[in-house]
């Protein structure tokens, strides 16, 4: 058994399989999702777990490029909930719409679904490369 780091076995299956500019998303418990992609959830109750946790639980597991947020997101508490943890350039688009957030996560190769209730709570990232 683990002793450290990602305990759930799905989500530590995904992340092994990520690669660079390969994209994923974090999201709060209402995201729509896109048939076909893998859903990783988290979420147990309303709020449990919080995005920042799940945010701080993926810190030091990752190499990220940028992140994408919902032009909503803009000078929130989620917004500051990303920037806080990860020094990377965030880009902003409407949260719907056919450019939009949502239509965006159809890129993703898998979305981490928390119990976030917090509006636009939800980033899709993409990775970089340690070298």
């Amino acid at each position: 058994m683990l002793t450290h780091g990602i305990l759930n076995a799905q989500l530590a299956h995904a992340l092994a399989g990520l690669r660079h500019k390969d994209l994923f998303a974090i999201s709060d418990c209402g995201l729509p999702v896109q048939p076909g992609i893998e859903v990783i959830d988290l979420a147990v109750t309303f709020g449990v777990p919080r995005f920042e946790q799940v945010l701080d639980a993926l810190q030091s597991e990752l190499i990220l490029e940028t992140g994408l947020m919902a032009q909503e997101a803009q000078g929130t508490v989620a917004e500051s909930w990303v920037s806080d943890r990860f020094a990377v350039p965030l880009e902003y688009v409407p949260h719907d719409g056919p450019e939009g957030f949502k239509a965006r996560v159809k890129d993703a190769k898998f979305v981490i679904r928390t119990g976030e209730t917090t509006p636009y709570a939800n980033v899709l990232f993409r990775c970089g490369v340690p070298f």
